[in-house]
């Protein structure tokens, strides 16, 4: 709440901040932090304005939040409504990208004769390499601006939108991840970022917040455990009837291996899959030491639906822009990734299709060709 604030972080919180982006999670953002007193702008691409066509008339939108989350419902009146990007940018100090992974390299070519000095441009999620992508992009059209690219570990809600102009938010992670690129001189950048959410950790480097997202891994699992009842289309829980299996637990182990081993990397932190589970929601009630027990812990989970076609983002989202690009970086580094390769190959039979020709690669982000030492003095300095 404002009032908690001290003088400085008041002043900061009622410049104006930008949403990018239409669905669940740009609602999530633009509501939350309207009632919590911050001055937001959301804009949508010209090609989609129907989706704030709603918004736009009632001038804002509809929260509610579940019970044990700790936010406050309420309308939430908008600063701006546009789908005019200079204007969308020309106030802003914090811009927040909130789009599906397959669309950053489209908004940012988008933002990048717009964005100032200075500005932070916090991608929610990133997926791992985005603000690599993100900053890649910039450079090759030949936009040098010296900004502040910040990856949030995964989107900070578990939402979706109940009408075209509302949203549910169920899920509300504490000790989210966010790190910036470059990663040196970074600290004032964070502590204008950790105003609007102040329950987010800082991590040291975009490696570890592009491998802290369980999309990755838990989606991409839980899907192919269950692609037989999925594919049979039959009406069940996916968090919580789904994920009642030793099986998922084994395979989330094998992928932790690999995952983990990035900690044997100087200024590296990784959390397993249950370890990230349980603190982002142990104000929720998460409790259990496995992957599979703590799903089945959590309240708000026991509303997600398991989807009825492979053809859906865990898999055509998790697959080419959070497998494929983990199993590069952990070749990159000279880390083992056959578990995560497996998982994308068995995907691609599964699914009948090349995900390998969608997906994000190091040289989309810029890092091609780049050996262990030289990749991560890139992370910390951007050069």
């Amino acid at each position: 709440d404002l009032h908690l604030l001290s003088r400085r972080q008041r002043q900061m919180c009622i410049r104006d901040r930008t949403i990018i982006g239409g669905g669940n999670g740009a609602f999530a953002a633009a509501s939350d932090l309207t009632i919590r007193g911050h001055q937001i702008t959301l804009y949508e691409l010209p090609q989609f304005a129907k989706n704030l066509e709603e918004v736009s008339q009632r001038g804002g939108i509809e929260l509610e939040a579940f019970e044990n989350n700790g936010l406050t419902g309420g309308f939430a009146k908008l600063y701006k409504i546009t789908t005019d990007i200079e204007e969308a940018l020309a106030e802003s100090e914090i811009v927040m990208i909130v789009v599906p992974a397959y669309s950053l390299q489209t908004i940012a070519e988008l933002c990048a004769p717009h964005l100032r000095e200075n500005q932070i441009v916090a991608l929610c999620p990133a997926n791992p390499g985005g603000s690599l992508v993100f900053r890649h992009t910039m450079t090759a059209m030949g936009y040098h601006t010296k900004i502040w690219i910040a990856e949030f570990s995964c989107m900070m809600y578990a939402c979706r939108k109940k009408s075209p102009s509302s949203i549910w938010i169920r899920g509300y992670k504490h000790n989210l991840g966010v790190a910036f690129f470059p990663s040196e001189g970074s600290e004032p950048a964070f502590e204008r970022l950790h105003v609007l959410y102040p329950f987010t950790v800082r991590y040291r480097n975009v490696i570890e917040t592009g491998f802290s997202n369980l999309n990755t891994t838990l989606h991409t699992s839980l899907m192919l455990l269950n692609a037989a009842n999925i594919d049979n289309k039959e009406d069940r829980l996916f968090y919580r009837e789904c994920s009642s299996s030793p099986s998922l637990d084994n395979l989330l182990s094998w992928l932790d291996q690999e995952r983990l081993a990035l900690n044997t990397l100087p200024d590296m932190h990784v959390l397993s899959v249950a370890e990230i589970e349980k603190v982002w929601y142990e104000h929720q009630g998460a409790a259990g030491n496995t992957a599979t027990e703590i799903l089945h812990s959590l309240k708000h989970y026991a509303y997600s639906k398991m989807p009825t076609s492979m053809d859906y983002r865990y898999i055509t989202e998790d697959v080419p822009f959070g497998l494929i690009p983990c199993a590069q970086i952990l070749d990159a580094l000279g880390l083992d990734h056959k578990i995560h390769t497996a998982l994308t190959n068995v995907l691609c039979a599964v699914c009948n299709r090349d995900f390998y020709q969608e997906a994000r690669t190091l040289k989309d982000m810029g890092i091609e060709g780049m050996g262990r030492d030289r990749l991560m003095e890139y992370l910390r300095y951007g050069c």
